[in-house]
């Protein structure tokens, strides 16, 4: 097999394999592609199709858990068509009707001439009366018993009572429920009216022309009609040009752009709307081109003079815009007033929600006089419902709230506290798991939103850790940002001209607020769950850009500025303190810590961590682990890096637990220090110091605690770390021998030094023989391990304890006759064997042997070793995944090319839970474990090629 290694390459040879019917080569090849780029959902939806033409039952479930994950993500017609399909492959009718009723509900009937029939077929067997759907044209379609009744109810209303029930159309509304008049359902009842009919896309004033793309997501291949209209009620029909490339937040959608010159659209009066066939603007309308061209650029950095009269403190209002989300939106406003002081005052704007429970709730909710709930009668904008609501809260104080918010007690308070702390002092946002330059933990964002009682902890400990600190910030964020009342009569409302349904609208507020005085701040004693994305879809990026780009044009400089201000971090201070509490408070009721030292390369390392942790937590005490955090820029970021510490699992030698508790050493080595004794430490683990500051390995005798030290490679005598050398700078790597100290050197000054110290053998001997002597228990996971170190330091004997209990029993298949497939398992670089491989496959070519090779992980250079057409790399693979993984390649033998001796090898592990026999070199851990074992076959180091792969396809196991 031969291929790039990049993820589409791989896409495009399982595509061409499908083609050609070979099912199993296109399987390969669309895992790859998958592993490689695991979040791009064209390849999962063509891997799931995949596997649903492999037709085995676990195939066919891993492509129904896909294929579920799409089509609720997505809701894609061919997701919906892939599990309706493997619902009826595993028997499961009931399931399968219910797919296709949800795809129904929402989507087009497929234009597929067989679908009615086979629908039919599947509605039936789910125990429905028929199906019903709307075709593309906007008529109605359904399909039960042929002298059966039907009702049909428009938004709960009977509208249509008849037995000839096809092609009819509906006037606009929400919900169409169809069912028989003896009440049998049908699969798709009640349609989404709304969804069916929705156009989605966006337009934009660029260069006095009307750009945009636009889609019609239930019915993708249909016309979509678009019209243009003006103030005065002139129209003109859109026609649009080629498909758009797929888009990042919208991979499935065909978008169809359009364009319209300046100068058709003089004549035409402000505003301009881009409007569909349902009344229903697309995002970014309406539009005024004459507000776009009279921007009047003013410099990021500019700020006026300051504010020098601090105002009384005003009642507070809290205005909240709400259009989707019942359940979101019930949440949010059931905290919110469990949360606000004494004497606020509610106003919820209903910007015309399609949701015809949610309005009603909100009706009930007004009815009680808890809320003051103004609604539009059309969908307005986020801006625009803000400004409704300000309009209502004129004079006071308010606190602007996104409807996918958890608001805990005491954060208003907090808030409010922050906004009166100085007299320039215009709003006050706080921290949220999404609230971008105000994230936490992680200020990149992705963080999980916390439930309510969650961020009531949050809010608490931010409380404790911060008090009323507050930190200055270039804008607020308008998810949740308390708006002094002096600051809104000042600055104004809203801009809905510019900002259209929104994004980038609070902080054009804020610049102008900054241009007259006005300063922001992050309210870092507060803490407001934020859910995100709730209320825009699939335009909503191309919506956010757009405006992005109206910001920096209003303010010059904007994006560097806020860039300037992520780079400073004037918030770390702030997130370290709540890190710090979060992990204080998360010590619960253990009886002491346990300090874990290692690095953060993952591999064997992390796995073995892992294990130790869970023994600690077993045992009651805290396991407390400090790696080396992973610079923005590791390649170019010399050792020792920054320290940071986790209590969790260490995942693939990384964790973003507590992000900020890093201490930059030597000069916070005091307040890491202080952390540590708080945890009552009872003893250190030194795994490995490879990133860290020398003045980690001293921490256990700073602490005054014993230490164990576990040896996982070399790195205590060789500057090579793992015993390997070169003959010549670019001479293959090979064992070096364990030579005197003048060969250690001769060797350094040509492969160089990888602990990155500079040490020297002699110095990392003498620091190593001191740590020796100290440590309470010096332990290895093989007795070869263990006497290499023996033989280094006279008298030092390690515990052996191994990492695995070979003696478990295994199932091990002999390999077959004739050609064989190789498994190679793990991440295979230079000391895992790669150039070993590649003159492995090389000669497989020359000689045209019937030998193959899998790459069961990935590699140093996947493409090139792919392009010696006898190799095949997967890609690399999650924990826990390595044994279905080899067994899934279907091979004949296990080869272990690694070429030095390793302490244990989880490698070996994995091919023999995979149940394959395993050759590997003389050398290490991995040789003295198969021939404790008999698993396998041992070749003597330094073999070449052809006698490798000769071995490779004549070995059996002894009968």
């Amino acid at each position: 097999m031969t291929g790039s290694a990049s993820p589409g390459a791989a896409w495009q040879n399982g595509l061409a394999a499908a083609q050609r019917g070979d099912h199993r080569s296109a399987l390969l090849w669309l895992e790859r592609a998958a592993r490689i780029a695991p979040h791009d959902p064209r390849i999962a939806l063509d891997l799931a199709n995949m596997r649903v033409s492999v037709g085995e039952v676990e195939q066919l479930e891993r492509a129904g858990v896909t294929f579920a994950q799409l089509a609720e993500r997505y809701d894609l017609v061919s997701a919906w068509l892939g599990l309706v399909t493997v619902k009826r492959l595993l028997g499961e009718e009931r399931e399968a009707a219910a797919a296709l009723a949800s795809l129904l509900s929402r989507n087009c009937v497929p234009g597929d001439e067989s679908f009615p029939a086979i629908a039919a077929m599947i509605a039936k067997a789910g125990g429905f009366a028929g199906w019903c759907g709307m075709l593309a044209s906007g008529s109605i379609h359904v399909a039960a018993p042929p002298r059966a009744k039907i009702l049909v109810l428009l938004d709960g209303v009977e509208t249509k009572r008849t037995k000839v029930a096809d092609g009819f159309t509906v006037p606009a509304g929400r919900q169409l429920a169809i069912q028989t008049a003896a009440g049998a359902h049908l699969a798709g009842s009640p349609l989404d009216l709304a969804a069916l009919r929705h156009i989605e896309g966006v337009a934009s004033i660029v260069d006095h022309s009307l750009i945009g793309w636009a889609s019609r997501p239930a019915a993708p291949e249909a016309a979509i009609n678009l019209t243009l209209r003006d103030a005065a009620g002139r129209t003109k029909q859109i026609t649009f040009g080629k498909p758009l490339p797929p888009d990042e937040n919208a991979p499935f959608a065909r978008r169809l752009s359009f364009a319209l010159p300046g100068a058709s659209l003089k004549g035409f009066d402000e505003p301009l709307r881009v409007i569909g066939p349902e009344g229903a603007e697309l995002f970014g309308s309406p539009l005024h081109p004459a507000a776009e061209a009279a921007i009047k650029p003013v410099p990021a950095g500019f700020i006026g003079l300051p504010v020098k009269k601090m105002p009384a403190q005003a009642r507070l209002a809290v205005v909240v815009p709400v259009y989707r989300g019942f359940e979101t939106t019930m949440a949010c406003l059931n905290a919110l007033l469990a949360a606000v002081p004494a004497g606020t005052k509610i106003i919820v704007v209903d910007d015309a929600a399609p949701d015809r429970a949610l309005a009603s709730w909100l009706d009930e909710l007004a009815g009680t006089g808890r809320i003051t709930l103004c609604r539009h009668e059309e969908n307005r904008g986020f801006p625009a419902a803000v400004n409704t609501g300000l309009a209502l809260a004129a004079g006071c104080d308010v606190l602007l709230l996104n409807s996918d918010t958890l608001v805990p007690p005491g954060a208003i308070e907090a808030l409010a506290e922050a906004a009166y702390a100085d007299k320039s002092i215009g709003s006050a946002t706080p921290f949220s798991n999404e609230a971008t330059i105000l994230n936490y933990p992680k200020r990149e964002g992705k963080n999980a939103a916390p439930d309510l009682a969650g961020a009531a902890a949050l809010q608490l400990m931010a409380s404790e850790a911060n008090g009323g600190k507050t930190v200055e910030i270039p804008t607020g964020v308008g998810f949740c940002m308390f708006m002094r009342h002096d600051c809104l009569k000042a600055t104004g409302n809203f801009r809905t001209d510019l900002f259209a349904q929104g994004y980038g609208e609070e902080n054009d507020w804020c610049f102008r607020a900054r241009g007259i005085g006005y300063r922001h701040v992050a309210a870092t004693g507060a803490y407001v769950a934020h859910l995100g994305g709730v209320s825009f879809r699939a335009a909503g990026r191309a919506l956010n850009a757009r405006n992005a780009r109206t910001l920096n044009r209003l303010y010059p400089g904007y994006a560097r500025l806020i860039d300037a201000h992520i780079k400073a971090d004037p918030l770390a201070e702030a997130r370290f303190k709540l890190d710090a509490a979060r992990f204080a408070a998360a010590r619960g009721g253990t009886s002491g810590g346990v300090l874990l030292i290692s690095h953060n390369h993952g591999g064997g390392v992390a796995r073995r961590i892992e294990a130790e942790m869970q023994a600690i937590r077993a045992a009651g005490k805290r396991p407390v682990l400090a790696f080396p955090a992973a610079p923005d820029d590791p390649k170019n970021t010399p050792f020792p890096w920054q320290t940071q510490i986790t209590d969790r699992h260490l995942r693939d030698g990384k964790s973003d637990d507590y992000p900020n508790l890093r201490f930059t050493l030597p000069g916070e080595h005091h307040n890491l220090l202080a952390l540590l004794r708080a945890e009552r430490i009872e003893y250190a683990v030194l795994h490995h110091g490879l990133g860290q500051h020398g003045l980690i390995r001293n921490l256990a005798a700073d602490l005054g605690v014993p230490q164990n030290i576990v040896l996982h490679d070399y790195s205590s005598f060789c500057p090579r770390v793992n015993l390997l050398t070169r003959a010549s700078k670019d001479a293959p790597l090979r064992y070096c021998g364990e030579p005197n100290l003048a060969g250690c050197h001769k060797c350094i000054g040509i492969a160089g030094d990888e602990t990155f110290e500079g040490l020297g053998p002699e110095g990392l001997i003498n620091r190593s023989r001191q740590e020796f002597a100290r440590a309470r228990r010096i332990i290895a996971p093989s007795a070869d391990a263990a006497a290499r170190i023996g033989r280094h330091f006279g008298g030092v004997r390690p515990e052996v304890i191994a990492w695995e209990d070979d003696s478990a029993p295994v199932t091990l298949k002999p390999p077959g006759a004739g050609n064989r497939r190789v498994a190679v398992i793990g991440g295979i670089g230079p000391a895992k064997g790669y150039d070993i491989l590649m003159d492995c496959a090389r000669d497989a070519v020359r000689r045209g042997l019937g030998l193959e090779f899998i790459v069961a992980g990935a590699s140093a250079e996947d493409s090139a070793l792919m392009e010696t057409g006898r190799i095949f790399v997967t890609g690399p693979y999650r924990e826990g995944e390595a044994t279905a993984l080899i067994r899934s390649v279907a091979a004949d033998l296990s080869f272990l090319p690694s070429i030095w001796p390793e302490t244990w090898c989880f490698a070996l592990s994995e091919a023999w839970a995979a149940g394959l026999y395993t050759i590997a070199f003389d050398l290490g851990a991995q040789a003295a474990r198969i021939k404790a074992t008999g698993r396998g076959a041992l070749l003597p180091l330094g073999l070449p090629a052809p006698r490798i792969n000769d071995m490779l396809l004549a070995w059996n196991p002894p009968q």
